[in-house]
């Protein structure tokens, strides 16, 4: 019990310092009619992945809101692929510096504005992951 709950702290602690993370904190007034997936389990390890935390609305403020968080986030980037469509973030692939520094785990932001597509989905969606997995390799799973 002591060993689950200090793992589940540190997995928390890596991404408590980002502007991202109350996005994911369930008591947070952003996950209300708000779609969330939190997996932390075996079944990410096909996937070189050992957390997965994502969060998809369609509420206008809150978007806004998300879209300021990754600007901010990718600003400390240790490396990001970002597209616009006008003013506007559509896309971010935002590679993060490791939260301790003998860390091997890799921590990465996604983001997708669907909404800015003219018949595209009418959310957005914010994903976290922790990993051993590449860029290259989220990429193709993100396609």
């Amino acid at each position: 019990m002591i060993l689950v709950s200090v793992c589940f702290a540190l997995k928390l602690d890596a991404q408590q310092n980002l502007a991202i993370s109350p996005f994911f904190d369930e008591k947070s007034a952003y996950t209300k009619d708000a779609r969330m997936v939190w997996v932390d389990s075996p079944e990410l390890e096909p996937f070189k992945l050992t957390l997965y935390k994502s969060i998809s609305t369609e509420k206008k403020d809150v978007v806004e809101k998300m879209e300021k968080a990754v600007r901010k986030d990718s600003k400390m980037a240790a490396d990001k692929e970002i597209g616009y469509i006008g003013d506007n973030l559509y896309y971010a692939f935002v590679t993060l510096k490791p939260a301790a520094l003998n860390s091997t785990l890799k921590r990465y932001i996604f983001y997708r504005n669907a909404s800015l597509k003219p018949h595209g989905k009418k959310d957005a969606t914010l994903v976290y992951m922790e990993g051993h997995v590449t860029m290259d390799e989220l990429k193709k799973m993100f396609k």
